[in-house]
């Protein structure tokens, strides 16, 4: 199956009717888990991804309600019983979501203002050195995402996520992505989305290609 990447804006769950029907449509530990949080707009984020994978996992013929959920000895969600891999993000009022047959990780942040010693700390340093190029702060600000999202892809692909150190290894940003890392012999292939919403969003996959295109879900 090919790996597909899709993406939602949760501003319509703030409508009461809206919000009510996506989460009628959840499992129950999913509904546990979104009334487990204080602030409407974490709840929101919750039902957002979930109808996400339940769309996702439609446009390839799957019924969710025959599925068994599980989590790896790392916290990974995962498919009991199925060749189906997933993985979910989401940031402020954006949701994503990357199904697959292999291993796939994704991840969207929101592009604010942020102290760049974040990444003199955290980040390889050839990253580093990249970022501080840019010449003004929108500029590093927005490769400091494209950093950020790219390496965490890579680390929930792997299962790893925050196990793995983020200096542990090199995203390189030129005509291609690529990693240079010794977590494993495996290849990865990367893309990312700028689709001008003032978010950035990347995908990671083991062996194999991604969707070039993410498809958007009006969660109305």
């Amino acid at each position: 199956m090919s790996t597909a990447v899709y993406f939602a804006d949760t501003e319509p769950l703030k409508d009461s009717g809206t919000y009510s029907r996506c989460y009628d449509a959840l499992p129950d530990f999913r509904k546990e888990k979104a009334d487990a949080f204080v602030f409407d707009k974490d709840r929101y984020l919750s039902v957002g991804v979930w109808m996400l994978l339940q769309r996702a996992l439609d446009d390839i013929g799957i019924d969710m309600d025959s599925l068994r959920f599980d989590r790896t000895g790392t916290g990974k969600p995962f498919i009991a019983d199925s060749d189906i891999r997933f993985n979910l993000s989401h940031s402020h009022e954006r949701v994503m979501c990357i199904v697959s047959d292999r291993e796939v990780g994704c991840d969207v942040e929101r592009i604010d203002p942020i102290d760049m010693n974040v990444a003199k700390r955290f980040f390889y340093g050839s990253e580093y050195d990249t970022i501080m190029a840019g010449q003004t702060p929108s500029d590093r600000y927005d490769m400091f995402y494209r950093f950020w999202t790219l390496k965490e892809s890579f680390m929930k692909a792997t299962g790893l996520g925050f196990r793995l150190p983020l200096d542990a290894f090199r995203i390189d940003i030129g005509s291609t992505i690529g990693v240079e890392q010794k977590v494993d012999g495996s290849e990865y292939g990367f893309a990312e989305y700028d689709i001008g919403d003032g978010y950035r969003y990347a995908a990671c996959c083991r062996d194999g290609d991604i969707a070039e295109k993410m498809i958007r879900v009006d969660l109305r």
